[in-house]
């Protein structure tokens, strides 16, 4: 398996192990290549230091930090010593001038693993080395620390009708049960399947598999509720069509 090294540089320690984390989640994917040389540094001229006496394969570059631009730094590696580069960033602003510096991918925090994934693809492309994106990507279960139980639980996302978050908790409906997680909506949305799970409103993340129809603002499911959950309006276009019966 090929070997690549990499360089996250971001002034913000909790951002750069946000990415860190996701990268090695890689390691569960087959034939993606092995990606634990993995480099940090939290201040920008260090990392430019680094790189300027090692080759490095990919660069993951914050754009703000105190120090020196993420930009700014990339100016100055020699063309032989740039790495294949996503930019990583909290301000949308900077998307248009990213493409000057030929970037592979601009991603905004806090980054999804899925997001990681496709910059990586695109990083391996840029290195000569293209990548089928594998059917083992999308997770089928995730375990679940309960509230009240000292156990966790492994639950198969199939079994899953919706999930709605609830103070600090996230509630579970399945075919057979209600459980209340010890987990964010936002830790669910980076680890379930995409093809059939979708986050209809911040509140709520729904299995495809058990809509019945959309009305309007609301989904209604075959099962688990008889109510409508209700649709984010920044979602609705993301589920627009999604209207037909799906069972």
């Amino acid at each position: 398996m090929p070997k690549y090294s990499i360089v996250v540089i971001d002034d913000h320690k909790a951002d750069s192990q946000k990415v860190v984390e996701q990268i090695l989640k890689l390691r569960e994917v087959d034939h993606m290549g092995n990606f634990e040389d993995i480099k940090v540094f939290n201040k920008g001229k260090e990392g430019l230091n680094y790189l300027l006496r090692n080759k490095v394969d990919i660069l993951f570059l914050d754009i703000e930090m105190p120090d020196i631009s993420g930009m700014e730094l990339y100016r100055i590696l020699p063309a032989e010593l740039q790495p294949a580069l996503v930019f990583v960033t909290a301000h949308s602003q900077f998307a248009v001038e990213s493409y000057r510096y030929d970037a592979c991918d601009y991603l905004m925090k806090e980054v999804s693993f899925e997001a990681v994934f496709h910059a990586l693809n695109k990083c391996l492309k840029r290195l000569g080395m293209p990548v089928i994106v594998a059917p083992e990507l999308q997770r089928d279960y995730y375990t679940f620390e309960i509230k009240n139980l000292r156990k966790k639980r492994i639950l198969f996302f199939k079994n899953i009708i919706y999930m709605q978050c609830i103070d600090n908790y996230v509630e579970i409906t399945t075919r057979g049960e209600r459980l209340t997680a010890r987990v964010t909506m936002e830790e669910i949305e980076q680890n379930m399947p995409v093809s059939y799970c979708v986050r209809i409103h911040r509140g709520f993340i729904v299995n495809l598999n058990f809509v019945r129809e959309i009305s309007g603002k609301y989904v209604y499911l075959t099962e688990g509720t008889a109510e409508g959950l209700p649709i984010g309006r920044s979602r609705r276009k993301s589920i627009a069509g999604l209207t037909r019966e799906r069972r």
